[in-house]
């Protein structure tokens, strides 16, 4: 896959050998735009082409996690988490069109059957009775993997809160007046996503494999995260159930899994919770840290101690400037590929900024706690706790700074962006060069997220959905729900500006 004539043309005029849009100046709103258009086509263009369905020699709907290669014959596989995400991607992609992008919704069609298939494989982990919609490992015609070196980290518990997930996204999208599938939703979705729903309800918050390191068995806050999600979008009873808490309150950070000992291989320090928080993305529900809202304070704290952990790990964080984001890798544990930084956390850093930035301006206040100060005071040293409303010199003043804090950390990934615009799966931690294996999936969906953010791009509401939940497209922004202030107490703070103070 290469640059688009244009592209190129557009390289040589401004004098570029390499990546046309790799800057080292201030943000420039212009270049982040450029870079993250330049990006989005190719994404699609790999999910689409080069690792997934008939093109790869799959079955329609199979999407494997990179460009097949012969050196990484090991990802010649379809693995149930990350074409998860691929499809939500797909899904989201065809709400922008209306449903006028055909050839989308053809492969939509195709993924959700792929989905139905995986539940009914008789595996290793069992049949649909007995484990096997655990099973997170498929070849690629949907078949069991029958070597167990093979299906490292399989059985997954993340499976099917996943897969119910997808299914119930595209059925909100097939219930819209417009599409008027109402039928189809209740004789083929929902029995497949019952079967996943009464999986969730019986399995709550069991221990599986851990996300990113398999010989670790213990519980996992990616896993509960998109089980509380499942349930709560697809039934009641998710709102009936508790929900385990991963917080670390004497450090403010989520962490990823209940195993906590580092002799055991985790700290609890990783990216799964900041994809979490751009995947659970929803302005309806405000800042709520529940749901870790990308602007709640725990997301914005864990944020700064997660990104504080990967900076002094990786010795290219050292030598980038305050105004951005350091890179931030899987965990700090992490050994593959050398243990390297991950292209999806750091695009997922920008994206949770512009999520945030979007739901304060539909809120018209930052609420600064105790929790997210110390966050605050990167973008202002004197901040204090309390809410502050828009058009005041403080609210102002984090906004511009926040914003392009997010654009300096895509204009330096720019920067190390391969010339071709396909990205890795990994960063040299050392260097900053691009390497390991080519087109991974999660660096595609990544830019896609990243963009639809910096284009203030608002979701369909997975929280308070329904029939007509339609997305806000770029250009066309408009405010959603009125999002109603819990303390209406008014207060004047230093220099005159009104604050509202939340009982510190």
């Amino acid at each position: 896959m290469r640059p688009s004539s244009f592209l190129l043309a557009l390289a040589a005029a401004i004098g570029v050998t390499a990546n046309p849009f790799a800057s080292t100046k201030r943000a420039d709103s212009a270049a982040v735009h450029a870079y993250l258009d330049s990006l989005v086509p190719v994404a699609l263009d790999v999910l689409a082409n080069d690792i997934g369905g008939p093109s790869i020699g799959a079955d329609p709907g199979v999407l494997i996690t990179l460009i097949p290669e012969e050196e990484h014959p090991d990802y010649n596989i379809y693995w149930l988490r990350d074409a998860a995400l691929g499809y939500l991607a797909w899904i989201g992609e065809l709400e922008l069109s209306d449903g006028t992008n055909k050839p989308l919704r053809a492969l939509v069609d195709d993924s959700v059957h792929a989905l139905i298939r995986t539940q009914h494989v008789v595996s290793l982990a069992g049949n649909i009775f007995t484990g096997g919609l655990e099973e997170a490992l498929f070849d690629l015609q949907i078949g069991p993997i029958t070597n167990n070196n093979e299906r490292i980290g399989s059985p997954a518990a993340d499976g099917p809160p996943l897969r119910a997930v997808v299914l119930i996204k595209y059925a909100e999208w097939l219930l819209r007046p417009e599409q008027n599938n109402g039928t189809w939703v209740a004789d083929v979705l929902w029995p497949a996503i019952d079967l996943d729903l009464r999986w969730i309800a019986l399995h709550w918050n069991e221990s599986s494999w851990d996300l990113w390191w398999a010989p670790v068995w213990g519980g996992s806050y990616w896993t509960s995260s998109v089980q509380y999600r499942a349930l709560r979008a697809g039934a009641r009873l998710g709102r009936q159930i508790g929900r385990k808490s991963f917080w670390n309150p004497e450090k403010g950070f989520m962490t990823e899994t209940t195993i906590t000992n580092v002799s055991e291989g985790r700290s609890g320090i990783g990216a799964a919770p900041l994809t979490v928080s751009v995947l659970n993305f929803d302005p309806t529900l405000g800042c709520d840290p529940a749901t870790f809202q990308p602007c709640s304070d725990r997301a914005l704290s864990s944020l700064k101690v997660v990104g504080d952990a990967f900076k002094k790990l990786f010795p290219i964080n050292q030598v980038l400037p305050s105004n951005q984001s350091p890179y931030f890798g899987f965990f700090l544990e992490d050994q593959l590929y050398g243990g390297q930084v991950q292209y999806f956390a750091s695009f997922n850093v920008a994206e949770q900024i512009f999520d945030a930035l979007i739901t304060w301006d539909l809120l018209g206040w930052i609420e600064v706690t105790g929790v997210s100060l110390k966050f605050f005071q990167e973008f202002d040293k004197n901040i204090r706790v309390g809410k502050y409303k828009k058009g005041s010199k403080t609210y102002e003043r984090l906004t511009v700074a926040l914003n392009e804090w997010a654009e300096n950390t895509l204009l330096s990934l720019s920067e190390r962006t391969p010339a071709d615009l396909i990205l890795p799966l990994v960063m040299d931690k050392e260097t900053g060069k691009p390497t390991g294996p080519r087109g991974a999936l999660r660096s595609q969906v990544a830019v896609l997220g990243a963009h639809n953010a910096y284009n203030h791009v608002i979701p369909p509401s997975w929280a308070n959905g329904g029939q007509g939940n339609t997305p806000k497209k770029p250009g066309n922004k408009k405010p959603g729900k009125k999002l109603i202030a819990n303390d209406q107490c008014g207060m004047i703070g230093s220099g005159g500006e009104e604050q509202f103070h939340v009982g510190f």
